[in-house]
């Protein structure tokens, strides 16, 4: 049996092209990391493969506003950016902790994203930190809120016709701290059973004023935990609120048992987890204050 057609196309332009004529039949390829298995194991079968290694999405820029990301920007190249690892140090954790240095080389962040895995690693920092899409097609291009993305497991609303190009943080206000954890059966290679970012901004009276809490592998996407930011924000955080609001996230997750881990099991190390997240991050903004 055949494999599918291959085309590299020169820009952008001809992609969409492409991807407009051929719809959901093809296949936009980077990295490859993921795709390849899953042709492999023939839970996808695209009729064409589009490879976007000459389309220039393999940038990071920054500016006042915030920074943002080509689709096709590789987990190393995040790690090796020092305006990622010092303002979003959560979407550099989880780039750290995600399998080992031959798949971050390749790996890229539009293929973890389009994936749509509810364990996907660096969907809970981009949500903790507020992200954006690019999407594009032939005829138009449209951004919308990473919140609005996925709709299930392996789906999102991005149509057959459309490209993920670009992904956009915006700036984070001080004092902002933010952390990102991951729970495995090993440390990186391996799909979590659990992960999270949090992030949280202080006003001047050293109250919560943002709060997010983002949780992985718990649902059937990844989720906010709304009515534990909701518990955090205007308060001042002590042991018994951090306590309170771990106990609460976890009560949000509608987690399943699998071959990984037990419902049960997600869900008591949610709490164990958000609470380490937290007293983390606390600890993180109580130095900041003594050392400004």
């Amino acid at each position: 049996m055949n494999g599918p057609e291959y085309i590299a196309p020169a820009n952008l332009g001809d992609a969409l092209r492409i991807k407009h004529e051929r719809g959901a039949q093809a296949r936009v390829i980077a990295g490859g990391t993921d795709l390849i298995l899953r042709m492999r194991d023939k839970v996808l079968a695209p009729d064409l493969l589009i490879d976007l290694k000459n389309v220039s999405l393999d940038t990071i820029s920054d500016s006042d506003n915030g920074i943002r990301l080509g689709a096709c920007v590789t987990l190393s190249q995040i790690l090796s950016e020092p305006v990622i690892t010092g303002s979003y140090p959560a979407l550099a954790g989880a780039c750290r902790e995600f399998a080992g240095p031959p798949i971050r080389n390749r790996g890229t962040l539009g293929g973890n994203l389009v994936n749509a895995s509810p364990a996907a690693d660096l969907v809970p920092p981009l949500l903790a930190y507020d992200a954006n899409l690019v999407l594009a097609s032939s005829s138009a291009v449209r951004e919308l809120p990473l919140t609005g993305f996925f709709t299930g497991p392996g789906q999102t609303v991005m149509a057959p016709d459309e490209i993920l190009t670009e992904v956009r943080l915006p700036s984070m206000p001080a004092p902002t701290a933010s952390v990102f954890i991951k729970l495995g059966q090993r440390r990186s290679m391996a799909i979590s059973i659990v992960n999270l970012a949090i992030r949280l901004t202080l006003d001047d009276a050293s109250r919560v004023s943002a709060a997010r809490i983002v949780l992985g592998a718990v649902a059937p996407t990844p989720i906010r935990a709304g009515a534990s930011e909701a518990l955090l924000t205007g308060q001042e955080l002590s042991g018994e609120l951090i306590a309170l609001a771990a106990k609460k996230a976890s009560r949000e997750t509608s987690a399943i048992t699998d071959v990984r881990a037990s419902k049960e099991y997600r869900e008591k190390m949610t709490r164990v987890l958000v609470r380490r997240a937290l007293e983390s991050i606390r600890d993180e903004l109580q130095r900041s204050e003594s050392s400004g």
